[in-house]
């Protein structure tokens, strides 16, 4: 027997099947926390410039002579700037009195050179920075309060750590083996998140965050790819939608840990800890036999089925697999579509598709600090749109078809990012709720489409090149990760509302011209995935044309969903 009918046989999604994909399901959890934990750890609170002479200067006024210390030293709307003139004789010896300098520093400051020169009274002299109080109301220390230079470029080496996974850490899991990666990228993960912990030297920052964004990938991708390779077809849609919902939970996690947790150092501790407990997997999870299968290692793969048969409680026949099992599919390089005017549209579409996507995505989480309302809150939250979003999807794809709901999950989420301008520039502050509404239904209407594009890609490429476009398109993806990092910084650079807007309007409209050029693709529910570039180029709109020109009646049997082959949707996750 080949491994599909093998696996019709256990059972698809059998009792052994269910507990090896939830424990593969559970890193998930913990890849996500890494990705979005610099919402909290890197976060810029409200600071403005230190008074000079002043040893234990708040942020907050302490009393009324402090309040009117800060008034006279500090500019109107310029937290980054003193304004060069006399400190206030009178203040500044109350202060002393009150145990918030002394006399040497008092000294220093009202005959420091620095602070005599009057300049124009409607337009002071300034001067700026060299030290910063920052409000400790809502997080106690962030790594931006000790690191300054790295926020502008921290989330941007995280993320390109995720684009060199895409492209180095799939070769070894083929290898070498799914299980054998899967922990080595566990123990890479944890040393990484651990070393974050206390690394506050920028290259030594940088250098593990970068690693902590590669493993972080790998673990998800080859999770991700042994739970796909564990079931049968008729399931792959459903687990493959299931372990996103695990993804979510990262979120919904965090967000309560991050509230309990105000410090950036224990934050990144208590999540660290997290991948030290999946290095027990290597005596709890078996190889992928399918893996095992293509690398000749039958006796082994055999075992590991006979093994979930006895927990299926199913009775196999004494040869299980045959020579078959091991045929190799052919493959063509994704240039071959080259030549082909309308398979280069399709593929310029797609791969714009999930740059789009995985862009706004993660966009839209790390911008979520800049909304109105409790940061908490709002990850808290986004982290349950991803949950409704994805069990939406799973009710949805099957009924309305992969490009319909693809396409009207990018148009509403660009629909909903772009309204936002509106209550941002013109509504009050009590209504700025309303920012926060639709920037959270844009962000569930991608995390959606994230989820969905997969399923329509892998049903769109034809079998030759499959692997190479999904490859390529998530490649694209990566890409719009990385960008997607200064883009939700503009919300910092550039001051006020526009500042806030900028970001969502970016994501907006790029999200509804994804949307709409989706609408040009053909739809791929209940039809014959095409197999060779031929039969791409002839895949037509939509499926009554293809039954016309085949001769054939299409049925609820032609349900790709149900034929499409083990590695079609393996190369590349939302993470």
């Amino acid at each position: 027997m080949k491994f599909d009918e093998v696996v019709s046989v256990l059972g698809e999604f059998g009792p052994y099947q269910k507990r090896i994909y939830f424990l593969l399901c559970l890193p998930a959890i913990t890849c996500y926390m890494q990705k979005l934990i610099y919402v909290f750890t890197m976060a810029v609170p409200d600071h403005r410039c230190a008074l000079p002479g002043l040893e234990n200067d708040t942020y907050a006024p302490q009393n009324q002579h402090h309040a009117a210390l800060i008034n006279a030293s500090i500019p109107p709307h310029d937290s980054c700037h003193l304004i060069v003139t006399p400190l206030n004789v009178t203040d500044a010896f109350q202060l002393m009195s009150n145990g918030m300098a002394n006399m040497s520093l008092v000294y220093n400051a009202l005959n420091s050179s620095e602070h005599v020169t009057m300049g124009n009274q409607s337009h002071p002299e300034t001067a700026t920075c060299s030290r910063y109080v920052y409000d400790t109301s809502l997080f106690e220390t962030t790594i931006t309060g000790q690191v300054k230079e790295l926020r502008a470029h921290a989330t941007m080496i995280l993320f390109a750590g995720s684009m060199f996974a895409t492209l180095a850490c799939q070769p070894p899991a083929d290898i070498f083996g799914r299980k054998t990666m899967l922990m080595v990228s566990f123990a890479v993960h944890a040393v990484a998140s651990l070393v974050i912990t206390w690394a506050t030297y920028y290259p030594v920052l940088v250098c593990f965050m970068f690693l902590n964004g590669m493993a972080a990938t790998s673990v998800f991708a080859n999770a991700f790819v042994m739970g796909m390779e564990l079931v049968g077809p008729s399931k792959r849609v459903w687990t493959g939608y299931v372990i996103e919902i695990f993804f979510a939970f990262g979120l919904i996690l965090l967000a309560p840990i991050a509230y309990l947790l105000r410090d950036w150092q224990q934050l990144q501790l208590v999540t660290a800890i997290f991948p030290f407990a999946f290095l027990s997997y290597w005596w709890l999870i078996p190889e992928s036999p399918r893996w095992l299968l293509s690398r000749g290692r039958i006796q082994e793969a055999e075992a590991i089925i006979r093994t979930a048969a006895k927990v299926n409680k199913v009775t196999l026949p004494a040869s299980v697999l045959d020579a078959k099992s091991l045929a190799v599919e052919k493959r063509e390089s994704v240039l071959s579509i080259c030549k082909h005017p309308i398979l280069v549209f399709r593929f310029v579409v797609l791969c714009y598709n999930w740059f789009v996507i995985s862009m706004a995505f993660y966009g839209l989480g790390l911008n979520v600090g800049s909304l109105g309302g409790s940061v908490h809150l709002n990850l808290f939250l986004t982290g349950v749109n991803e949950v409704v979003a994805n069990v939406l999807c799973i009710c949805l794809l099957d009924r309305l078809g992969r490009r319909l709901v693809n396409s009207g999950l990018m148009l509403l989420s660009g629909i909903s990012c772009t309204l936002t301008i509106f209550p941002l520039m013109y509504a009050p502050q009590s209504l700025q709720w309303i920012t926060t509404v639709l920037a959270m239904f844009g962000r569930m209407c991608v995390a959606g489409a994230f989820a969905t594009i997969f399923i329509y890609s892998s049903e769109l490429y034809p079998t030759v090149i499959r692997n190479s476009g999904i490859g390529a398109s998530s490649f694209c993806a990566r890409v719009g990760s990385v960008i997607s990092a200064y883009i939700a910084g503009l919300s910092t650079v550039i001051e006020g509302d526009v500042g806030t807007a900028t970001p969502l309007l970016i994501f907006g409209l790029s999200s509804i011209l994804a949307g709409g050029l989706l609408l040009a693709l053909p739809e791929t529910l209940n039809r014959k995935m095409p197999e060779t570039v031929d039969d791409a180029i002839n895949y037509t709109k939509n499926a009554a044309d293809d039954a016309r020109r085949d001769g054939y009646h299409l049925t609820q049997q032609d349900d790709p969903a149900r034929q499409q082959d083990d590695t079609s949707r393996q190369q590349e996750q939302p993470l």
